[in-house]
């Protein structure tokens, strides 16, 4: 097999590697670097070099359709309630917050949107709702956050301090591994071994 075929296997592998992630930059310095580096007695072909520059314009059609999508999707967002997880700047600890969307915005290949005080990276977006009363909006992703934290409960040993009785003012303690969690009107319940309680009742998880 000559150089120039060599050259031609190579640039091909080299374009599915490009489609598996890299970005167009990345495609064109190849393609310059095979152009250079090129057997210049089995130069490559018309036919070949027209063939991987039409694969770049689709891929780089492709990148800025995603990126279109991306936008309106975003912009979609603006007057609806969110969450989302940020980097704090100051101590780089991950946060979440949860807010209406007041702004979209684009800057280079990134998407950024405005909560509040805080602003996001569009792909950091975990949950979207429309936004029908901001109360009632806080209220649903606060319960979906608590159901989510009652449901990651399960198999670890916690205790819980309870009431004896319905009109009792007195308290026994309740320690055993979560089996199981369900919401009934609002109110999320533990199981702890033959016991059912309040998912505000545990206080200590271990």
């Amino acid at each position: 097999m000559g150089v120039g075929a060599v050259g031609a296997a190579s640039m091909q592998q080299q374009t599915k590697v490009y489609s598996d992630g890299l970005n167009k930059d990345a495609f064109l310095n190849l393609l310059v670097t095979q152009l250079r580096n090129q057997n210049p007695l089995e130069p490559m072909e018309n036919t070949e070099f027209i063939s991987q520059m039409a694969q770049f314009s689709a891929l780089e059609q492709a990148q800025n359709t995603n990126k279109t999508i991306k936008a309106d999707s975003a912009y979609g967002m603006v007057g609806k309630l969110v969450k989302s997880t940020y980097v704090d700047d100051e101590t780089d600890e991950t946060k979440q917050v949860v807010g209406e969307v007041t702004m979209a915005r684009v800057e280079g290949d990134k998407i950024y949107l405005k909560v509040g005080d805080t602003e996001v990276l569009y792909e950091d977006i975990t949950e979207v709702t429309d936004l029908i009363s901001p109360y009632e909006q806080m209220q649903t992703i606060n319960q979906n956050f608590r159901m989510s934290s009652a449901f990651s409960l399960i198999g670890k040993e916690v205790k819980a301090k309870v009431a004896k009785d319905k009109d009792s003012k007195e308290f026994e303690e309740i320690s055993g591994a979560v089996t199981g969690v369900r919401m009934e009107n609002g109110s999320i319940y533990a199981q702890i071994g033959e016991e059912e309680v309040l998912i505000e009742t545990i206080y200590q998880v271990n």
